[in-house]
């Protein structure tokens, strides 16, 4: 919780319209004496962040504070909950949209280094680049040199910050909720004339969903927070008792023959995983279908799968022959 002091402090400042260098280095010290901040003292940087004018080093100290505080001082650490996603969302969301580059680096700061967060604020985040595109809407849109309708460069990049930006190793693939919202954007802005690397990011990504495998399963936050306080509430004898196993499972998978066994698997994992199942070709259709068309970014996820998935679907080669 805040302190009187600190509170006193942000309303001089507010007061003032504008914080100065030696002001900045006074709210963080006062701030973060104890080195963790509270959600009423996380509230006066927001409220600072929004009313006044601030000093060069502000942005990369909000972002960093805020970012620590929702990865790292909520446990389960590394979770954003669908709690901390809202009260989030309701501090950088005005009117639908993300307004300002501070806002929008915080969104995207915390996306790269939370190791899971939440479908809803992965999704705000990437319909931040759709209502950009389409409307010219928040700080992405209104900074825009080009038409309204074409993606360009930043957008792709924003994009791919948002999609692989999850510093899990999870990270790496794309989801189903990711893959629908690559095709819906897709379909929303037919007909333009694009940055080349759009093409390149709707093939790879939609070709990821289908063929890469799942090297990686994030535990749910439930997991997470009971695998925290059971660490947290173990004495050292159980511990020096895990790490004595952890020690004797890394002797054993050490040798030779099991490290070579290990591999095959680890290869027979992925084989299965590139093969485009049935479930996968019925969605890729349906896709396909809705619009009525092949259109010449499709065409070009068609042609990668015939040339790049080892295994597919008999359901799907029809389409792939008539690319």
């Amino acid at each position: 919780m805040a302190d009187a002091a600190t509170i006193d402090f942000s309303e001089q400042i507010c007061e003032k319209g504008a914080m100065s260098a030696d002001d900045l280095l006074k709210l963080r010290r006062m701030i973060g004496a104890d080195f963790e901040i509270s959600y009423d003292e996380a509230d006066i940087l927001f409220r600072l962040n929004e009313n006044v004018t601030t000093p060069d080093d502000w942005a990369p100290y909000f972002i960093t504070v805020i970012t620590s505080f929702l990865t790292q001082q909520t446990p389960p650490q590394g979770y954003i909950s669908d709690i901390n996603a809202s009260w989030l969302r309701s501090r950088i969301e005005h009117d639908g949209v993300v307004d300002t580059q501070v806002e929008l680096a915080l969104l995207l700061n915390i996306i790269r280094y939370a190791h899971n967060v939440t479908d809803s604020l992965e999704l705000f985040a990437l319909e931040q680049v759709t209502l950009a595109i389409l409307n010219g809407s928040g700080y992405i849109g209104k900074h825009r040199k080009l038409t309204p309708g074409i993606i360009g460069k930043t957008e792709v990049e924003i994009l791919r910050r948002v999609l692989y930006g999850v510093s899990s190793p999870g990270g790496i693939g794309i989801t189903r909720m990711e893959a629908e919202y690559l095709v819906d954007l897709n379909e929303a802005t037919l007909g333009r004339e694009h940055h080349p690397d759009w093409q390149r990011l709707f093939v790879l990504a939609i070709a990821n969903h289908l063929m890469m495998q799942a090297a990686w399963e994030e535990p749910s936050a439930q997991e997470a927070l009971r695998r925290q306080n059971w660490l947290e509430n173990t004495d050292g004898k159980q511990l020096n008792w895990t790490k004595s196993m952890s020690n004797a499972v890394e002797n054993i998978f050490g040798s030779k023959s099991d490290t070579l066994s290990f591999h095959n698997s680890d290869i027979a994992d992925i084989n299965q995983a590139e093969k485009i199942t049935f479930a996968e070709a019925d969605w890729l259709i349906q896709r396909l279908n809705r619009d009525g068309g092949i259109d010449v970014n499709e065409q070009a996820l068609l042609d990668f799968l015939a040339q790049e998935c080892p295994d597919i679907h008999a359901s799907l080669m029809p389409h792939l022959k008539a690319a």
